[in-house]
């Protein structure tokens, strides 16, 4: 009986920078024995269909696949069902969006040197692996199942800018530990009960995004007051009441803030409304009904009579049609 290893040989596609290898196709699961092409620095890998070999599929990102890529600067992995990555501490540039990542290995003994990670759109619960990355300025955690935002951690990403947290499931943000040195930081459309900006310090923050959460107040001017840079805010949320919401569009503006008014039109007043996002006008009540007019009785006297008029103009028709008769 003999045993025969199979060798995977990846070809790149076209692509008109000579140092980016685009692949429409990969199979892999550790153990495999693959090959890729020499003399690349990026390696772009979509979720692709081809006719003749299905969906590519790599089933982890490990240390033999960064090996046998020839420890590239930059991969874009997305949309090919990655479950686990070790992440090489050489990478400068990972883009895994789109995938069923559940852990990030980040335990190297080495540097890591990366400066921009995306992990949107994957099955992570937690974050504690970014403490080590400390090169990082962009980080996109978007929709994925963080349920905490733990101590410590993000404060050592000293060179952060942007951070993308949205879609979420965490309640809480420690706003002590976000660096001095972000510009956008993004946590919609999660589950955030409450912030206090008071004695905090974001000078470089230029955008915030907690829109969609279930923030009942928030105190604008101890947001300006610890956001001196902030240029655009976006604040709406259910638990907000309408007129409080109106109030707090008028201080941003006054501060020269934008923000965003799904609801352009709808007045602050009593007569209307903000239901499941849209605007509502309030129905008018209507008057006891002792007092008010019922239009369906007057429409009932006005038949009632009607008929008796028609009854008796008939009678008189026919009596008199019977002294026509008597008297010839």
């Amino acid at each position: 009986l003999s045993l025969v290893s199979t060798t995977f040989a990846i070809e790149c596609l076209p692509h008109p920078e000579a140092s980016v290898c685009t692949i429409d196709y990969i199979s892999y699961n550790p153990g495999d024995d693959i090959t890729f092409p020499k003399g690349y620095q990026q390696f772009i890998i979509k979720s692709s269909v081809s006719t003749k070999k299905g969906y590519s599929k790599v089933a982890t990102m490990d240390p033999e696949l960064y090996e046998a890529m020839h420890r590239p600067s930059s991969i874009e992995m997305t949309g090919v069902a990655l479950r686990t990555i070790t992440l090489p501490s050489e990478l400068l540039m990972g883009d895994f969006t789109g995938n069923w990542v559940a852990s990030v290995d980040t335990s190297s003994a080495g540097n890591y040197k990366i400066t921009y990670l995306d992990l949107s759109s994957n099955a992570l619960d937690d974050m504690h692996f970014v403490k080590r990355l400390d090169n990082l300025e962009f980080l996109s955690l978007r929709s994925n199942h963080i349920k905490t935002i733990p101590a410590l951690v993000l404060n050592t990403l000293t060179k952060l800018k942007y951070l993308y947290l949205q879609y979420n499931h965490f309640t809480t943000i420690p706003w002590d530990d976000i660096p001095s040195s972000l510009i956008h930081l993004d946590c919609s459309h999660s589950v955030v009960r409450s912030v206090e900006f008071a004695n905090i310090s974001l000078p470089s923050l230029e955008y915030l995004n907690l829109q969609y959460n279930f923030i009942p107040s928030i105190n604008v001017s101890d947001l300006i007051q610890a956001t001196p840079q902030l240029k655009e805010a976006h604040l709406f949320n259910v638990d907000i009441d309408w007129p409080r919401m109106g109030e707090i569009m008028s201080e941003l503006a006054s501060k020269n803030i934008s923000y965003s008014n799904y609801y352009d039109g709808c007045p602050f007043d009593g007569n209307y409304t903000i239901k499941l996002g849209r605007c509502y006008r309030r129905r008018r009540q209507k008057p006891p009904a002792a007092v008010g007019i019922d239009k369906k009785a007057v429409m009932l006297s006005i038949v009632a009579v009607g008929s008796g008029v028609l009854f008796v103009y008939i009678v008189q028709l026919v009596f008199r049609r019977m002294k026509q008769l008597r008297w010839f």
